[in-house]
């Protein structure tokens, strides 16, 4: 197992400066959340791209995710707009050779609310359709499409296991993959296991967090509903190995290394008691 830290927490800090608290409190790597201070796909350029292999050479970290900006903006590759929906896989598209051309193996996408009064069915086709065309221009890049489940409250399209399941079945491409973020089923009270035994090796990344029952907050470790070192044992003892990415954009934005510590703190502390090698 490994453990990450996403640069969205840090998204009032240079990208540089990210990598070096990573560094500097013990994590194995750097999820590149796509925003314009840091890796927004409309800035990119070959530049970028060096910069961030430079980055993490310097370091000594990996990017293990890159992670486009993409919720509430007008590309949400489910839209009954139609050139809503084209838009959103040409920006997915690109995000891919993005995430490919700075070594990033996995891209994160989701699928957006796409509006209240549009057969689920319809939707449901359009994502397919949408996510298959992403996943067929990935195929040549070493990149692993990975879809994200959301919250019912930010879309219902894809928010419990089932869904990906479902999503996996019908593209039926080898770069589709599927992740956890530990707060949809919180939510809609779904066990974690259930992505294990579901989804086998096609789990290939978790976000942690703390939250509180009932919103899609993402809290630190300490503070909240779930018992976060038996979320992590249970992780464990289900022989993942991948990474787990700590997401704590609902707390202390005024003061990132803060909350970087207390996450390191937490994690060292957890990793100690269950016998996990860790660089904190």
């Amino acid at each position: 197992m490994k453990f990450g830290m996403m640069s969205l927490d840090f998204k009032r800090l240079t990208l540089e400066e990210t990598f070096r608290l990573a560094k500097l409190y013990g994590f194995d790597g750097v999820e590149i959340f796509g925003s314009r201070c840091h890796l927004y796909p409309d800035d990119y350029s070959q530049e970028i791209a060096r910069q961030i292999r430079t980055l993490q050479k310097q370091y000594e970290l990996e990017v293990p995710m890159y992670t486009p900006l993409a919720l509430n903006l007008p590309l949400c590759i489910c839209s009954p707009n139609e050139k809503e929906r084209e838009y959103g896989v040409a920006y997915y598209q690109k995000a891919v050779q993005i995430a490919s051309e700075i070594g990033a193996p996995r891209l994160l996408v989701v699928a957006d609310h796409p509006g209240y009064f549009t057969d689920s069915e319809k939707v449901w086709s359009w994502l397919v359709k949408s996510i298959s065309q992403i996943c067929t221009y990935a195929e040549d890049k070493n990149v692993q499409v990975t879809i994200e489940p959301l919250t019912p409250v930010e879309s219902p399209v894809v928010s419990t296991v089932d869904h990906c399941v479902r999503l996996l079945n019908e593209v039926d491409s080898p770069c589709l993959y599927a992740m956890m973020d530990i707060v949809p089923p919180t939510i809609v009270k779904e066990p974690i296991s259930k992505y294990f035994e579901m989804l086998g090796d096609r789990l290939n990344y978790i976000h942690l967090c703390n939250n509180d029952g009932t919103t899609d907050a993402h809290l630190r470790l300490d503070t909240g509903v779930l018992p976060v070192a038996d979320v992590i044992n249970v992780i464990h003892k289900r022989g993942y190995e991948g990474y787990v990415t700590t997401e704590l954009y609902s707390e202390m934005y005024f003061d990132p290394e803060l909350m970087l510590s207390n996450t390191a703190r937490n994690l060292r502390h957890i990793a100690e008691e269950l016998g996990l090698q860790h660089r904190f």
